[in-house]
Protein backbone atom coordinates (compact mmCIF):
# COMPACT_ATOMS: atom_id res chain seq x y z
CA UNK A 1 0.00 0.00 0.00
CA UNK A 2 1.57 3.14 -0.87
CA UNK A 3 1.64 6.00 1.48
CA UNK A 4 -1.15 8.25 -0.47
CA UNK A 5 -3.11 5.15 -0.20
CA UNK A 6 -2.45 4.48 3.60
CA UNK A 7 -3.08 8.51 4.09
CA UNK A 8 -6.95 8.18 1.85
CA UNK A 9 -7.88 5.08 3.99
CA UNK A 10 -6.82 7.13 7.25
CA UNK A 11 -8.93 9.85 6.09
CA UNK A 12 -11.95 7.94 5.63
CA UNK A 13 -11.48 6.14 9.08
CA UNK A 14 -11.53 9.83 9.99
CA UNK A 15 -14.52 11.18 8.84
CA UNK A 16 -16.56 8.08 9.73
CA UNK A 17 -15.55 8.82 13.39
CA UNK A 18 -16.00 12.81 13.36
CA UNK A 19 -19.80 11.73 11.48
CA UNK A 20 -20.21 9.24 14.77
CA UNK A 21 -19.21 11.82 16.89
CA UNK A 22 -21.18 14.29 15.61
CA UNK A 23 -24.55 11.72 15.78
CA UNK A 24 -23.83 11.23 19.52
CA UNK A 25 -23.64 15.21 20.15
CA UNK A 26 -27.17 15.09 18.83
CA UNK A 27 -28.31 13.72 22.19
CA UNK A 28 -26.78 16.66 23.71
CA UNK A 29 -29.64 19.38 22.45
CA UNK A 30 -33.46 19.03 22.25
CA UNK A 31 -33.50 22.11 19.79
CA UNK A 32 -34.58 20.42 16.33
CA UNK A 33 -32.85 23.40 14.16
CA UNK A 34 -29.65 21.97 15.96
CA UNK A 35 -30.28 18.60 15.33
CA UNK A 36 -31.28 18.99 11.65
CA UNK A 37 -28.62 20.65 10.64
CA UNK A 38 -26.12 18.32 12.91
CA UNK A 39 -28.21 15.37 11.34
CA UNK A 40 -27.82 17.46 7.68
CA UNK A 41 -24.11 17.64 8.37
CA UNK A 42 -23.56 13.93 9.63
CA UNK A 43 -25.15 12.82 6.46
CA UNK A 44 -22.75 15.15 4.38
CA UNK A 45 -19.85 13.72 6.13
CA UNK A 46 -20.91 10.23 5.27
CA UNK A 47 -21.72 10.87 1.39
CA UNK A 48 -17.76 12.91 1.22
CA UNK A 49 -16.57 9.73 3.24
CA UNK A 50 -18.33 7.03 0.71
CA UNK A 51 -16.93 8.90 -2.44
CA UNK A 52 -13.80 8.77 -1.44
CA UNK A 53 -13.74 4.73 -0.54
CA UNK A 54 -15.20 4.75 -4.41
CA UNK A 55 -12.05 6.42 -5.55
CA UNK A 56 -9.68 4.44 -3.91
CA UNK A 57 -11.63 1.23 -4.89
CA UNK A 58 -12.01 2.29 -8.42
CA UNK A 59 -7.90 2.97 -8.08
CA UNK A 60 -7.01 -0.20 -6.12
CA UNK A 61 -4.33 -2.50 -8.05
CA UNK A 62 -6.67 -5.71 -8.78
CA UNK A 63 -4.07 -7.32 -10.64
CA UNK A 64 -5.11 -9.83 -12.94
CA UNK A 65 -6.07 -13.40 -13.22
CA UNK A 66 -7.61 -15.00 -10.12
CA UNK A 67 -6.14 -12.57 -8.18
CA UNK A 68 -7.81 -9.90 -10.17
CA UNK A 69 -11.38 -12.04 -10.36
CA UNK A 70 -11.33 -12.39 -6.55
CA UNK A 71 -10.38 -8.94 -5.87
CA UNK A 72 -12.93 -7.30 -8.02
CA UNK A 73 -15.51 -9.15 -6.53
CA UNK A 74 -14.28 -8.18 -2.70
CA UNK A 75 -14.23 -4.56 -3.86
CA UNK A 76 -17.60 -4.80 -5.48
CA UNK A 77 -18.96 -6.21 -1.45
CA UNK A 78 -17.01 -3.97 0.24
CA UNK A 79 -18.37 -0.91 -2.09
CA UNK A 80 -21.91 -2.42 -1.18
CA UNK A 81 -21.20 -2.40 2.92
CA UNK A 82 -18.68 0.94 2.67
CA UNK A 83 -16.03 -0.57 4.33
CA UNK A 84 -12.32 -1.09 2.55
CA UNK A 85 -11.62 -5.29 2.63
CA UNK A 86 -8.75 -7.12 3.79
CA UNK A 87 -7.68 -8.90 1.03
CA UNK A 88 -4.49 -11.29 1.61
CA UNK A 89 -3.01 -13.66 -1.45
CA UNK A 90 -0.69 -16.17 -0.94
CA UNK A 91 0.80 -18.85 -3.65
CA UNK A 92 1.28 -18.99 -7.34
CA UNK A 93 -2.63 -18.53 -7.75
CA UNK A 94 -2.31 -18.50 -11.56
CA UNK A 95 -0.97 -21.81 -11.85
CA UNK A 96 -4.44 -23.50 -10.65
CA UNK A 97 -6.11 -25.65 -13.73
CA UNK A 98 -8.97 -23.11 -15.29
CA UNK A 99 -11.78 -24.91 -14.24
CA UNK A 100 -10.76 -24.60 -10.24
CA UNK A 101 -9.55 -21.24 -10.87
CA UNK A 102 -13.30 -20.52 -12.38
CA UNK A 103 -14.78 -22.44 -9.24
CA UNK A 104 -12.10 -20.54 -7.29
CA UNK A 105 -13.92 -16.88 -8.48
CA UNK A 106 -17.97 -18.29 -7.77
CA UNK A 107 -17.37 -19.28 -4.75
CA UNK A 108 -15.49 -16.29 -3.77
CA UNK A 109 -18.01 -14.27 -5.30
CA UNK A 110 -21.37 -16.52 -3.36
CA UNK A 111 -19.25 -16.06 -0.12
CA UNK A 112 -19.11 -12.33 -0.06
CA UNK A 113 -22.71 -12.15 -1.65
CA UNK A 114 -23.69 -13.87 1.62
CA UNK A 115 -21.77 -11.37 3.50
CA UNK A 116 -23.28 -8.82 1.89
CA UNK A 117 -26.92 -10.06 2.00
CA UNK A 118 -27.11 -11.83 5.10
CA UNK A 119 -24.32 -10.60 7.95
CA UNK A 120 -25.07 -6.87 8.83
CA UNK A 121 -21.20 -6.63 8.64
CA UNK A 122 -19.21 -3.28 8.81
CA UNK A 123 -15.72 -5.19 7.37
CA UNK A 124 -14.37 -8.58 6.47
CA UNK A 125 -11.49 -9.83 5.43
CA UNK A 126 -10.61 -12.66 2.22
CA UNK A 127 -7.72 -14.54 2.15
CA UNK A 128 -7.16 -17.02 -0.69
CA UNK A 129 -3.72 -19.69 -0.26
CA UNK A 130 -2.88 -22.11 -2.64
CA UNK A 131 0.71 -24.20 -1.88
CA UNK A 132 1.56 -27.30 -3.26
CA UNK A 133 -1.48 -29.95 -2.14
CA UNK A 134 -4.30 -27.04 -0.84
CA UNK A 135 -6.72 -24.53 -1.84
CA UNK A 136 -7.83 -22.44 0.68
CA UNK A 137 -10.81 -19.33 0.50
CA UNK A 138 -11.67 -18.19 3.78
CA UNK A 139 -14.25 -15.39 4.15
CA UNK A 140 -14.24 -13.85 8.10
CA UNK A 141 -16.59 -10.98 8.57
CA UNK A 142 -17.40 -9.05 11.95
CA UNK A 143 -21.58 -9.20 11.52
CA UNK A 144 -24.50 -11.36 13.58
CA UNK A 145 -22.76 -14.34 12.84
CA UNK A 146 -24.49 -17.66 11.04
CA UNK A 147 -27.94 -18.58 12.43
CA UNK A 148 -29.19 -22.40 12.56
CA UNK A 149 -32.04 -21.82 10.45
CA UNK A 150 -32.35 -23.48 6.94
CA UNK A 151 -32.07 -21.41 3.96
CA UNK A 152 -34.19 -21.79 0.91
CA UNK A 153 -30.99 -20.18 -1.22
CA UNK A 154 -28.94 -22.36 -3.39
CA UNK A 155 -25.43 -20.96 -2.19
CA UNK A 156 -24.51 -22.78 0.57
CA UNK A 157 -25.20 -26.41 -1.82
CA UNK A 158 -23.59 -24.92 -4.99
CA UNK A 159 -20.52 -24.13 -2.42
CA UNK A 160 -20.63 -27.20 -1.04
CA UNK A 161 -20.79 -29.27 -4.18
CA UNK A 162 -18.36 -27.46 -5.51
CA UNK A 163 -15.94 -28.71 -2.68
CA UNK A 164 -17.06 -31.91 -2.43
CA UNK A 165 -16.23 -32.09 -6.67
CA UNK A 166 -12.34 -31.85 -5.58
CA UNK A 167 -12.68 -34.13 -2.32
CA UNK A 168 -12.87 -30.57 -0.21
CA UNK A 169 -14.94 -28.90 1.90
CA UNK A 170 -17.19 -25.43 2.45
CA UNK A 171 -17.80 -25.00 6.09
CA UNK A 172 -19.66 -21.36 7.85
CA UNK A 173 -19.36 -20.99 11.43
CA UNK A 174 -18.77 -18.14 13.83
CA UNK A 175 -15.24 -16.63 14.16
CA UNK A 176 -13.49 -18.03 16.77
CA UNK A 177 -12.48 -15.41 19.14
CA UNK A 178 -15.16 -12.57 17.63
CA UNK A 179 -18.18 -12.15 16.20
CA UNK A 180 -19.60 -12.72 13.10
CA UNK A 181 -18.92 -15.80 10.82
CA UNK A 182 -15.84 -17.42 9.43
CA UNK A 183 -16.35 -19.13 5.89
CA UNK A 184 -14.14 -21.83 4.50
CA UNK A 185 -13.73 -23.65 1.56
CA UNK A 186 -10.70 -26.12 1.32
CA UNK A 187 -9.70 -28.61 -1.42
CA UNK A 188 -7.01 -30.19 -2.62
CA UNK A 189 -5.34 -28.56 -5.32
Amino acid sequence: MSGTDAAAKAAVTRLTALALRLDAAMALTKDAAVQRRIGESVAEIKAVADELRTVLLAFADVGEGLRGTVSAHAIEAGSRLGCTPALSFDGELDALPAELAADVGAVAAEMLANVVRHSYAGSFALSLRVDGSRVVLEVRDDGVGPNDEPSAGTGIPDMTARAERYGGTYAIEPNEDAFGSRQRWDVPR
